[in-house]
């Protein structure tokens, strides 16, 4: 898998270069490629655009997947790709102003189509869902009778384990197999498989090494 940023690298991690994630000794997981991209200065300039996007393709070859981790400034970006047809996810906080931004949300996305024609529709998930908070339940609601089935029907609850197993340098899922955040993210992931071509079957319980 091929995970590509566009946001602002620390100094340590050059830009366009390509970082791998090898899995543990014995392990039948494929490695992951980590690229960074700083977006900032294509902004309005098409020809750049359209270079970083086909070096995105190129750096993605052979991967079972290219996972985009987009900020709100580089939406541009997702008209370049649209004729890969991707699945676009947004994650959203279960708050009012996420409520209130939906519709412009939306209106984006209905003004991209994709290598069919056909506009881009995104899914949505909630993240760092507390089902003990009313107003969370109740924007739950809300989106759920905008949106469809295009919410998905899990959430992702918050959890201090998240932070932890950043901190680490691990995936919540090897840090805390057994915490209820980490089912959170396989449900996800399984979610993926029935939209795009499955991965390898994970590695539990260790960290991965950078080379």
């Amino acid at each position: 898998m091929v995970c590509c940023r566009s946001t602002s690298a620390p100094a340590s991690l050059r830009h366009g270069t390509v970082r791998t994630f090898s899995p543990p000794s014995g392990s039948t997981d494929a490695p992951i490629y980590l690229v960074s991209y700083d977006v900032d200065q294509k902004q309005t300039d098409e020809e750049a655009q359209e270079l970083l996007a086909e070096e995105i393709i190129s750096n993605g070859r052979g991967a079972h997947r290219i996972l985009l981790d987009l900020t709100v400034g580089s939406s541009w970006i997702v008209r370049r790709m649209a004729r890969m047809s991707p699945t676009i996810l947004v994650p959203v906080a279960p708050d009012m102003n996420s409520v209130i931004s939906l519709q412009t949300v939306e209106k984006f996305f209905s003004g991209v189509n994709d290598g069919d024609g056909r506009p881009l529709q995104p899914f949505y998930v909630l993240n760092q869902f507390d089902t003990s908070l009313p107003l969370h339940l109740d924007v739950r609601e809300v989106m759920r009778r905008q949106l469809g089935d295009r919410l998905l029907p899990f959430v992702i609850r918050r959890a201090q384990s998240v932070s932890e197993a950043l901190a680490e340098g691990m995936t919540v899922v090897d840090y805390a197999p057994d915490a209820p955040v980490a089912e959170d993210y396989l449900n996800l992931a399984t979610w993926l498989r029935t939209v795009a071509a499955p991965a390898t079957a994970g590695f539990r319980n260790v960290r991965w090494s950078e080379r």
